[in-house]
This record gives C-alpha cells, structure tokens and sequence, in this order.
C-alpha cells in the first residue's frame, strides 16, 4: 500500500481491548455453523484476538458436541494479536488446555503491519475505539492507512468528521482485503455504528476495498443484551462474504425484550446511507416517502455552538431596561438587538411558548461575526466579552480555530443567515423518540445538537414545510434508524436525505 513503517506500535499497547465472552462466540458459531465449516477443512483466523476467545469457543463447541481433541482440526486455526502479554497468554492457554503448541499460529503484531495470508474464514472482534480517540503517536502513524483501504475521501477528512470513524472499520477493511480468500467469509463482532450512523462511516458503507466487493449478507443487533459486560457501545454480529456485491434488504436479527425479532434492513436513498431497519410489513411505508421540496437556502441546520462556553453566552433571565439596552443574570447590561431567546425542551411542552434562556449573538443579521470597530462601539457588549477574551481565545477544535486565527476570538460556530430568517421549523435532534417539529419565529434560535431547524422566508412555506414534515411516514422512517433515544435521533443529515432543493429560476440573461 506504499506504507513503510520500521514499527507502527508499542506491543505493549492496548486499543479497544475488550474480550468476547466464549458463550457469544458459541453463539457465532452456531448461528452460522461455523464449526461445520472448519471441520470440513476450513481455514479461521482471528485477526486481533485478545487472548484467543473466540478461537477457543471452535474448541469448546467441538468438545462438547463429543469430539476428541485430537479429531479437532486445531492446526487450521489462526490468530494475531498486538499486545504481547495477550498474544502469550493465548498460546499459554491452548497448551495448557489441550497440550497444543500454537505458538507457530499465532503471531504477535499490528495487523496493520502483518504479512498478508489468505484464509477460508475470519472470526474475530476488532478494537472499537475512535480514530480520536487512539494514542497520538499511533494516530499520526496510520492515518493513511484509512485513506488507503477507502474509509475517508482524504485525509484531511480524518481532522473534521472523520475522526469519529471507528478503528473497528479499518481492521474488517484490511481483513477482508489482504486475509481473506476470494468468496471467503467474514463473521465478526463490530460496533453498530459502522452501519447505523451518519457522517464518519458513510465511506465503509460502500461495502467495497478498492477493488475488491463484499456483501453485508446478515446482521444480529444485541441491543438489549449486554454481551460486553457493560459496555455501552452499541454491538452487532455481523456476516460478510468476499468478492460478492451487496443486495438488499438483508436478515437483521434484533434482540428485544428476550426475544430475537426477524426484521429487514437496507439503505433507503443511497448504499452508504445508514441502514434502516423495518419488519415486512413497514416496507411499503417506507418505499412511499415523497421527498419535500425546499429552497438551498433552506437546508436543514444545527443549533448555535458555542464551542464549551455556553456560560458565557447562554444567560437565565433577561429583563428589559430601555429600548436599546436589557440586563441578563440579573447584573450584566447588553444591547437588545443581540440578545435572542433560546429554545429549550420545555418549548415543545408548553401551549404558550415564553422564553427560559436567552443566547448572545455579536453578529450581522448576515450572520457573519461583528468586526471589531463594530464591537467596540458598543461598550457594554464589548466590555463583557473582553471580560471573557483569554477563555474564548482558548477554545478548542478546527472550526472554532480557524475564526480564531483570523482574530473573531468573539465567534460561535452553527452561524449564518439561516439564523435571521423570518421563521424557523424546528425540532427536537436528540434524544427523543417521537418527531414533532414546531414553528418558530426568526427571533428564537436552536440550541447546538438538542435541536436542529429549517429556515424559510414566509410564514405561509413554514406551514408548508411543517405539514410535510409532520406525515407519520417521517417518523417511521427516523424510527426505522434505531437510534431514538440517541443523540443521532433526528439530526439535520437525516433529515436532509428526505428533501429535494428547488430548482432556481433562469431569467433572460442566465
């Protein structure tokens, strides 16, 4: 892949290391009669196996289906594992519990680094751990390694929204691509996100490695089952077979209340779409989602992000003093025409819609930042964010950074003038597991990712676009994502799968 690296890890490292229980490997291996396969001459490697779980759960099952060891094929069976104390602790435990040197199957390396071997089946539970999230001498180090098994557009990609994708989809990417045999098949215990969510993992979702296809061909959702021993990671058993393209729907199996459901899942608007998950009789419903039609101006949006300085702009009272001036907290004056009342939850379960908190705005009503002459011509404002300069210059993050670097040390981030148009369709973005979108009027403005909005100009295309967006069909459809309750419930990339932009007008001289 053109990577060099003399050594790309500490193998006294630990990523995501968190061990399947053998009774779920039993569950692997029975779902997917995966003992037949290795009994009939099968290869099985697990390429990061901890302290080889899953490869002892083929053991177990056999001898308890009455087989001796010495009929178990237990030279087809492989393994890698990064940390060395884990790697030494499975070869210690197969020769301590079946007098079987395996020291010559297992090795001890980053997979990233292996040499590449082709194996009939991988069997495993890859590290989940964010790109983010990983030590940063390691992140630096293999940052192109996602670029080059396809799992970001580029890398800069890995410095904004990507750095929320999930290790867990490089190393099934570079097992199926460089371990697996042509048609070979993958069962593998993988963090739901890589299906489910939005955003970082939209790039595995193409269900290909460079050129090599895979099919997703089934799914278990544990959801209510805590396999991990309170992990609270979402966690699926996934199948995947080589060389083959994914067609939908496919099996997902969901665990509910002690019971296993049979539904269906597939992508609805796109492959790299996150799936949605429906039983049979939902999928008409879900088929007859009429796309609502919308100006771009008015693209769905997040709330105002004050990048961990809410104290500072967010405010609990706010009382009138004169027509240019108001006093929030009690004790601070500033100018009315930038201070701006602040959805909050209870917006949505009052009849009569009043104000709990209110969010200071130093912008234009184009939505761009107050220059700084513009600023200081307000005293009072520019005396109180002055106050507050050296904790607002030291915000983190890219996007904040770069207004700061420009010297807008005053600047939030979720601002534009989407913020200042006439009305607002908002809803409720996370945590929640109903849909109920609500108008308000420019003035009110969303609050970060507890909300998200639409914008439009007249009065008369908000009750437009709020009756289209309240058919019970949009909730299906969000529920079908199972991530109510989460904090991707209803976020603007969501809903922005369900619209289609207006074309614009040509005119004589376009």
């Amino acid at each position: 892949m053109g990577i060099n690296h003399s050594s790309l890890s500490d193998k006294r490292l630990k990523i995501g290391d968190v061990f399947t229980p053998v009774e779920w490997g039993n569950f692997a291996i029975m779902q997917f009669d995966i003992f037949t396969k290795w009994m009939n001459g099968a290869s099985v490697f697990d390429p990061t196996m901890g302290e080889g779980n899953l490869l002892d759960s083929l053991v177990i099952h056999g001898v308890e289906r009455g087989f001796s060891i010495t009929e178990l094929p237990l030279k087809n069976l492989y393994g890698n594992e990064l940390n060395s104390t884990y790697c030494e602790r499975a070869i210690k435990k197969f020769q301590k519990k079946y007098g079987i040197d395996m020291s010559s199957n297992f090795s001890n390396c980053d997979i990233l680094e292996l040499e590449h071997k082709e194996y009939d089946l991988i069997f495993g539970n890859p590290p989940w751990q964010n790109f983010v999230d990983l030590p940063k001498n390691y992140k630096q180090k293999i940052k192109e390694y996602f670029l080059n098994y396809d799992l970001v557009g580029n890398s800069q990609s890995l410095l904004l929204g990507g750095s929320r994708i999930d290790i867990a989809a490089l190393v099934i990417q570079i097992a199926v691509k460089d371990f697996l045999k042509n048609n070979g098949e993958a069962f593998l215990f993988a963090p739901l996100s890589i299906l489910l969510n939005d955003g970082a993992n939209q790039h595995f979702r193409t269900y290909k490695v460079n050129d090599t296809p895979f099919s997703l061909v089934k799914v278990y959702d544990f959801n209510d089952v805590d396999v991990f021993n309170g992990i609270a990671t979402r966690y699926s058993l996934i199948h995947l077979k080589r060389d083959i393209a994914s067609t939908f729907p496919i099996p997902f199996e969901r665990h509910e209340k002690g019971k296993w459901l049979s539904l269906l899942a597939k992508p609805l608007f796109h492959l790299t779409d996150p799936l949605s998950i429906y039983d049979i009789d939902s999928e008409n419903i879900l088929n007859d989602i009429v796309p609502i039609e919308i100006d771009k101006e008015s693209v769905p949006r997040q709330g105002i992000n004050t990048c961990g300085a809410n104290k500072i702009f967010f405010f609990e009272s706010y009382k009138e003093i004169d027509d240019a001036n108001c006093l929030v907290n009690e004790s601070i004056t500033l100018p009315k025409k930038f201070v701006f009342p602040l959805i909050t939850s209870k917006n949505f379960k009052d009849d009569s819609i009043n104000p709990r908190k209110w969010v200071l705005l130093p912008y234009h009503s184009n939505g761009r930042p107050l220059e700084l002459s513009v600023l200081k011509s307000y005293p009072n404002l520019y005396q109180y964010l002055f106050k507050h300069q050296e904790e607002l210059r030291h915000r983190k993050g890219i996007m904040i950074g770069s207004w700061l670097k420009k010297g807008y040390w005053w600047a939030l981030l979720g601002m534009g003038y989407y913020n200042f148009m006439p009305y607002k369709i908002v809803w409720e973005a996370y945590g929640k597991k109903e849909f109920c979108p609500l108008i308000f009027d420019g003035k009110w403005q969303a609050n970060q990712s507890l909300q998200a909005f639409i914008p439009v100009r007249t009065l008369r295309e908000a009750d437009r676009v709020l009756t289209e967006l309240s058919n019970p069909v949009i909730e299906s459809y969000l529920l079908s994502l199972k991530m109510e309750g989460t904090m991707n419930w209803a976020q603007p990339g969501k809903i922005k799968k369900l619209i289609n932009y207006k074309k614009e007008h040509l005119t004589l001289f376009d």
